[in-house]
């Protein structure tokens, strides 16, 4: 062996082929990159010796793999009992415009979509236990302009068996208590009851007309108001239920809407309280004179359609509904001090106050009150599902879980289930024992955890400990909970990188190594909880080096060298790491020879022309590096093409893109064999995850390789035709992102559930060991869905407990126990099951659901079952909610009102579609990303964001966002579309020369290279401002967008407008929201037939 910059007398190295480098370190120089970045013509400028050499220190041979070790108590949950409430309705409720209509919209109602009618107007049909009221009394005031009125909450929180306050005729249990931090107090304003359906019958002949106004009646505490020209698209609260011992009326045309009576149930969650009124589910518009539509005609007349079609502006879209539900709750506190209490909409800004359920970041379910027994859920097809986003990142209001150490005692726990001490255990026997509400078991106290209890039966140091008052904490481990019953020490990264020559001509060492020199490596993230490092200026995280391209070559950093050497190792049958010490080092102690070898590594391969490539051996190499150092730790891998040299992982060409969209493309989906799976295995067995940084250009049988990153729970990252110039950027952004979002290794996860109820199905990427979720690395967006299914009938006044607990090694190598708590209700009605739905977490479930059916099912089963969940939900609100006997009427539940846009939308997408528009790999791409996405994530994927650029102010908020649709879109304007993947910038054909200049320094939008079009780093207000938002959309992806410039009528635009959800898309057999709308009505009429 030799050192970089001088040979080394060392002949006892172990058998193996080994080299030296003997070029000096160079100066790092970025040559000016071309398109093509041809390799170099000249020789090599450096020798490899072939001659093995013998270290001094003979490695010792390898360990066998240690068992994953558990804790000598499974990982449990426990909840103690919070407040009881009656399910809670969420509403976001949209109304329809109409210029003859001067009043101002009562929105009370559930949601009812219809097509334009020239029919006469019926009386609206009622719903479950409701009253009906015709139309011309349906128009209220909007709650918009009432003065704010405080929402029911606690200044102080009462103690267990007192009641609350308020009373609104049903028995509140009480809440959890005060938090660990002092908050504002908390006004919100009052909401209107929801809006009337409308029907969705037979295809429209000509447009809607309602010439006539309408009366407006007066509501108790609410002034007459003068009529409002014109019907304006607004959010209103949630629906309240409904009087329940109150029995259907038909309302008079000239009689006020009933309302509500004292027995009805208080509102929840982070919405305000509405006004007591029963609901209405529909009302609906007859529609004489329509025929079925034929065959040929699956939606509606095709002659009348491009004049006659529905307005868009009718039917709810999640415009709307997001920006209404952000001006109601933005910038408000929602208070975790309710059971089954719904949060706000997942793009909301609102700052959550934890007072005993956990923040919704962390946890969201697809219900907030669960079926007492499965009927419902087998009539409904309505799945029970949590989203779990365990290390979510959270708003700077709000504080991360406090991290609570007992010492030698370690956590608190049942004794029968392992769940954990929580905020909802009750403690019994003047404190000295507790019952658990998961199995009902008592457990006694240990002695060194005793208080006592105050009159009310609470502890006195309630407060004074996060597992008593707070839905996520952390608890520090003891060496009981860690592996050989040995404490961790600080992880490690190890930067593998390939240097082959397809590397070398895109010239990706020239624009990672210095990044990683001058970025990198002085902001390593540090464990900010821990009070033994937080204030430390370095990290204590381990650093290591690995290139590679037919062998593999490591780097010897020890801080008493003067150069790193490096040592070759050729036998790629079976891998070992040749050094023993040096290989892994902190950053304060060889920083000096790190940047040695960071400066000399572009220069040193410059004259590679190796075409063979491995890759399994690589990630051997990084287990057994971090299993010899006994650290957890993740390998950030930088690797081009297809493993094609003679070598364990070798993998064979076999893309055929005609496959996909058939019956055969879960072949082509699939894994060509199980190496990688079983490689991924043992990373998971010694705590070792992968982030993948892939570069093809061409096919490298990405479902294959990526069964390695999805068992270690890593990331993907991929730039297809790498060159350092265009996609570098983008490279050491997404670098940043992975480095800085990594909080945890060697992770375990259990979910617990109260009885009556358990967790049946996991989806996400991890592994799994029995019940156990194994998460070899997690990062601020890991995500996972758990599905819940009954086990036996549950009581009507109990609740259902949730305990999910994460036992992982910290970035300053504590080993710490997070837990997140939440309690939901249980109802035995329809109408409450609904009103306690999100669609946030549904869409999430169904998305991951679909994504991993690919692989064992067909394009067109994936379909068809699919839109036969989405019906039978529809179906079954529309029998058991509503009591309208009109087939032409297509009603929608508050709560699940953009069901069909998001539903539409996650059959066209390019995951799940089967479509021949993108390639093999890029389907395996994003269905890796889907199948990872948390809630946030999965929204934005399925509804882009389509922002107006054109007409910036000086403001530095994003503009607001307009529907997804092309005809919305002006030929004058510049309009930015991102869904958390991609971004596109498209440029209007008829755009202001002033604005073209200003952006990109061309007179004229035909002069623009869309190719290598960059925005101007100028000092103009639209450069300014778009390079801001821009910057602002990639810190809330924590990841850097690619961005496409395209013009109106180029040809991306085809691609461009697959984004536009509203719209058909590019496949022949996708269908416009529209269409869509029309096809599941269909479907829903047959199923009720």
């Amino acid at each position: 062996m030799h050192a970089l910059n001088q040979p080394i007398s060392n002949p006892n190295q172990q058998q193996g082929d080994m080299m030296a480098m003997q070029q000096p370190p160079t100066q790092f120089n970025r040559p000016q990159m071309n398109p093509a970045f041809m390799p170099p013509t000249q020789p090599s400028a450096f020798q490899r010796s072939t001659q093995p050499n013998i270290p001094q220190n003979p490695l010792q041979p390898p360990q066998s793999n240690p068992a994953l070790i558990r804790p000598p108590n499974d990982l449990s949950q426990q909840i103690s009992n919070l407040s009881l409430n009656q399910p809670q309705n969420r509403a976001s409720p949209s109304f329809y415009n109409s210029q003859s209509l001067n009043q101002p919209p009562n929105l009370s109602h559930p949601t009812l979509i219809r097509p334009p009618s020239t029919g006469p107007i019926s009386q609206p049909q009622m719903g479950f236990n409701q009253q009906q009221t015709p139309i011309s009394q349906l128009l209220q005031p909007s709650s918009l302009n009432q003065p704010p009125q405080a929402q029911m909450g606690f200044s102080q929180p009462p103690q267990l068996g007192q009641p609350t306050q308020q009373n609104y005729g049903i028995n509140q249990q009480p809440t959890i208590g005060p938090p660990l931090m002092n908050y504002p107090p908390q006004q919100t304003n009052l909401g209107q009851p929801l809006q009337p359906s409308m029907g969705l019958g037979q295809p429209p002949s000509q447009p809607l007309s309602m010439p006539y106004q309408s009366t407006q009646p007066q509501m108790p505490g609410i002034p007459n108001q003068p009529p409002i020209s014109g019907m304006p698209s607004q959010y209103s609260g949630p629906r309240p239920m409904g009087g329940m011992n109150q029995p259907p009326q038909m309302g008079g045309m000239n009689q006020p809407p009933p309302m509500g009576g004292i027995n009805q149930p208080p509102q929840m969650g982070g919405y305000p309280q509405a006004m007591m009124r029963p609901p209405l589910p529909g009302q609906q518009f007859n529609q004489p004179g329509y025929g079925a539509p034929q065959p040929q005609q699956p939606m509606y007349d095709q002659q009348s359609q491009s004049s006659q079609k529905m307005d868009m502006d009718q039917i709810p879209n999640p415009i709307e509904v997001m920006e209404a539900n952000n001006s109601k709750f933005g910038g408000q506190y929602f208070e975790t001090n309710e059971s089954g209490k719904m949060p706000p909409l997942i793009l909301t800004n609102f700052v959550c106050k934890d007072m005993g359920n956990c923040n919704p970041s962390f946890i969201r379910s697809t219900m907030y009150s669960i079926p007492s027994n499965t009927d419902l859920l087998k009539q409904s097809k309505l799945p029970i599902v949590l989203s779990l986003t365990p290390f979510a990142e959270l708003k700077k209001e709000e504080r991360e879980p406090p991290v609570s150490d007992l010492g030698e005692l370690g956590p608190v726990r049942c004794k029968r289930c392992k769940a954990y001490m929580s905020p909802f255990m009750q403690f019994i026997d003047n404190g000295k024992k507790f019952q658990c509400v998961f199995c009902e078991d008592v457990t006694q106290v240990p002695q060194e955890y005793f208080n006592h209890l105050d009159h009310m039966g609470k502890r006195v140091d309630t407060y004074e400990r996060a597992e008593l008052c707070c839905g996520s904490y952390e608890f520090v481990a003891t060496k009981d909970y860690c592996r050989n019953q040995t404490l961790p020490q600080t992880p490690a990264f190890i930067f593998m990188i390939d240097v082959s020559i397809n590397s070398v001509r895109s010239g990706l060492l020239h624009v990672l190594c210095p990044y990683i020199k001058n970025v990198i490596l002085p902001n390593l993230p540090r464990d900010l909880q821990n009070p033994l490092t937080n204030n430390q200026s370095e990290s204590d995280i381990k650093i290591g080096f690995v290139t590679y391209d037919k062998e593999l070559h490591f780097y010897n950093l020890k801080s008493s060298l003067a150069a790193p050497q490096m040592m070759i190792v050729s036998d790629i049958e079976e891998v070992f790491v040749p050094i023993l010490n040096g290989f892994l080092v902190k950053l304060s102690e060889s920083r000096s020879v790190i940047e040695n070898l960071l400066d000399s590594l572009p220069s040193m391969f410059q004259e590679n022309k190796e075409t063979e490539l491995v890759f399994g051996p690589v990630i051997e190499a990084g287990i057994e590096a971090l299993k010899s150092a006994g650290l957890a730790g993740k390998l950030f891998v930088f690797h081009t093409n297809l493993p094609n040299c003679l070598a364990p992982g070798q993998l064979k060409m076999r893309d055929d893109k005609k496959l996909l969209g058939t019956d055969k493309e879960k072949v082509l989906l699939s894994p060509q064999n199980d190496y990688y799976a079983q490689l991924g295995k043992k990373c998971v067995e010694n705590g070792c995850s992968v982030d993948l940084f892939l570069m093809p250009n061409q096919y490298c049988d990405l479902a294959t390789l990526s069964d390695l990153t999805r068992k270690t729970s890593g990331q993907i990252y991929k730039y297809d035709f790498f060159m350092a110039d265009s996609h570098g950027e983008r490279l050491c952004e997404d670098l940043k992102f992975a480095i800085e979002s990594t909080v945890a290794f060697d992770a375990v996860m259990k979910v617990r559930t109260s009885t009556g109820i358990k967790p049946v199905d996991y989806l996400g990427n991890f592994s799994m060991y029995g019940n156990d979720i194994e998460l070899a690395g997690v990062n601020r967006q890991t995500s996972l869905a758990v599905e819940l299914k009954h086990e036996d009938k549950l009581n009507e006044n109990s609740k259902v407990y949730i305990q999910a607990a994460l036992l992982y090694t910290s970035l300053s190598g504590q080993r710490r126990i997070r837990v997140h708590n939440l309690s939901l209700n249980v109802c035995n009605q329809y109408s409450q099951m609904y009103s306690s739905c999100e669609l946030d977490c549904l869409i999430n479930y169904m998305a991951k659901l679909a994504c991993r059916s690919i692989t064992i099912s067909t394009p067109k089963s994936i379909r068809d079952n699919l839109i036969s969940q989405v019906s039978h939900i529809l179906a079954t609100y529309r029998k058991s909610c509503t009591n309208s006997p009109a087939k032409g009427q297509f009603i929608l539940p508050e709560t699940l009102k953009l069901l069909p846009v998001f539903s539409n939308s996650l059959l066209k997408s390019d995951a799940i579609s089967g479509s021949q528009s993108v390639t093999t790999d890029e389907r395996s791409y994003l269905m890796y990303r889907l199948m990872s996405m948390d809630i946030k994530s999965t929204f934005c994927y399925f509804y882009p964001r389509l922002l107006p650029v054109h007409d910036l102010d000086s403001s530095t908020e994003l503009p607001s966002p307009v529907r997804c649709i092309y005809e919305r879109i002006k030929d004058d304007g510049i309009y930015l579309l991102e869904n958390g993947l991609v971004m596109y910038l498209w440029i209007g054909s008829n755009v202001s020369q002033n604005l073209i200049q200003n952006l990109f320094g061309v007179s004229a939008v035909q002069q623009l290279n869309v190719e290598k079009a960059k925005i101007l780093e100028i000092d103009t207000q639209i450069s300014t401002n778009l390079r801001s938002i821009i910057k602002i959309i990639n810190d809330q992806r924590k990841s850097h967008l690619k961005l496409i410039v395209l013009r109106q009528g180029d040809s991306l635009e085809f691609f461009f407008k697959n984004y536009l959800v509203e719209d058909k898309g590019i496949a022949q057999n996708n269908l416009s929201y529209v269409e869509y709308l029309y096809h599941l009505h269909r479907e829903i009429k047959t199923i009720l037939s």
